[in-house]
């Protein structure tokens, strides 16, 4: 299968993508939802509402990290995570502006 060609697209359309691709599995969706509204949320806390393994569970939580929809902190030997209300912000304007422009 061909690798896509990231650099032959516009920087607001492949950051567009990256958010969309951290989308892109029901848990993710989740978890955003468990967290909203919620502020800092420890891991394990996360880990218990999720229909997965603990292994899997944090795999999806490090994917919303890397695409830069949630914060973490550590906090001894737990982490917190919470929405970054700026950065879901940006995505949704940004696909908004994507699908609507003239």
């Amino acid at each position: 299968m061909p690798v896509a060609k990231l650099e032959v697209f516009e920087k607001q359309l492949v950051e567009l993508a990256g958010f969309a691709r951290a989308l892109g599995h029901p848990a993710r969706i989740r978890i955003l939802s468990e967290l909203s509204g919620r502020g800092e949320v420890a891991c394990m806390e996360i880990v218990k509402v999720l229909p997965l393994s603990q292994p899997a569970s944090s795999r999806h939580i490090n994917e919303l990290c890397k695409a830069g929809l949630l914060k973490s902190r550590a906090r001894g030997s737990h982490v917190y995570f919470k929405i970054d209300d700026s950065a879901l912000k940006r995505f949704c304007q940004s696909m908004s502006r994507t699908l609507h422009s003239e």
